[in-house]
């Protein structure tokens, strides 16, 4: 029979081999996290900024699940914006946003923008309907990439992140980095959601599973 002090000891190394068990994988602080489960606008969002037509409403049969943020609009020229009223500092952060579309005659774009302190776009991805491509980019002189991605409404994973050391780069469904930046200026960073809208009918843009997290 085990005595009751060897049944201590052997507890005790197995909670010491728990993390060697499962790979000793490190669970990213979550900062921000948002799912449109509560609606919109809420306090997590600024009220949205509108020109025409334009609308940011919950759509409660497409998302990653659904619900999601859903940007159209009605009639020509016109767009819509909201930004997250929470601020985040960087280096040591990564924004990951899940965005489609659903086709649409005109020419019009959904983005991710990434703005500064005051406030201003440091980095966006630009979602265009025609040609169907989003657009990576990110200030400071790095060089744009583009990648085909069409209006299907199947949803796609982008992850801006700042390393520690102040590297920022955009990343497309879990693929290597697609735009690399060193030197990223530090200080508090926000997300912002926006879709604009040309003459005749309009694609749909659809964003989901907005998460902040450190590193």
């Amino acid at each position: 029979m085990i005595s009751t002090l060897t049944r201590l000891a052997l507890l005790v190394l197995a909670l010491a081999l728990i993390p060697a068990c499962s790979g000793g994988k490190k669970v990213s602080p979550t900062l921000f996290s948002e799912s449109f489960n509560s609606g919109f606008p809420t306090t997590n969002w600024t009220t949205p900024v509108v020109t025409g037509s334009a609308s940011a409403a919950i759509d409660s049969g497409t998302g990653f699940p659904p619900p999601s943020l859903k940007m159209s609009t009605t009639a020509a020229t016109s767009s819509v914006k909201t930004d997250t009223t929470s601020s985040f500092n960087n280096p040591s952060v990564t924004i990951s946003v899940d965005m489609a579309a659903l086709s649409g005659g005109t020419t019009s774009s959904g983005s991710v923008s990434i703005l500064d302190a005051t406030p201003a776009v440091v980095a966006s991805a630009t979602w265009m309907n025609a040609p169907a491509q989003i657009t990576f980019h990110i200030n400071g002189g790095a060089a744009d990439n583009i990648v085909p991605a069409a209006l299907d409404g199947n949803f796609h994973r982008l992850v801006f992140s700042v390393s520690s050391s102040g590297v920022a780069t955009w990343s497309f469904d879990g693929g290597s980095a697609l735009v690399t930046q060193p030197g990223f200026p530090a200080g508090m960073l926000k997300v912002e959601l926006g879709a604009t809208f040309g003459a005749g009918a309009s694609p749909s843009f659809f964003f989901d599973e907005i998460t902040v997290t450190t590193p």
